[in-house]
């Protein structure tokens, strides 16, 4: 492992570094999942018991693709989390989850994400 962490990139290293930290080998919560480029934004709720993503959402959506118009920025975001608000409402999901970020800082639209979650009422 250590020969094979040589040769990842910063980005990776961060990436795995957080992913470590986030369950401490605890894998009965549900990680929620962010990932974003300069055009798209994409969350997933995953079960890594099971190893299956239970619920997803993105700007590649219908609902949210008329106002991407291929950049990502706030409104976007807030599209996008008010979809995810709505699908994890439908699961009635009673358990904390976990926020992964991956390589992301917290900080723009990652923490305008976890903030419009947690207005919404769920607790990570």
């Amino acid at each position: 492992m250590k020969r094979l962490y040589n040769f990842l990139s910063n980005f990776e290293k961060r990436k795995l570094r957080n992913r470590r930290k986030l369950n401490n080998g605890d894998k009965k919560r549900l990680r929620i999942s962010v990932f974003k480029s300069n055009r798209h934004f994409y969350v997933q709720l995953i079960n890594d018991e099971k190893g299956v993503t239970l619920v997803s959402a993105s700007t590649l959506d219908a609902k949210v693709r008329d106002v991407c118009k291929g950049r990502v920025n706030a409104e976007t975001v807030r599209r996008v989390s008010s979809l995810m608000v709505e699908r994890l409402s439908d699961m009635k999901l009673e358990q904390e989850l976990v926020f992964d970020r991956g390589a992301y800082k917290y900080t723009g639209l990652v923490s305008q994400f976890a903030e419009a979650l947690r207005s919404s009422g769920f607790k990570f």
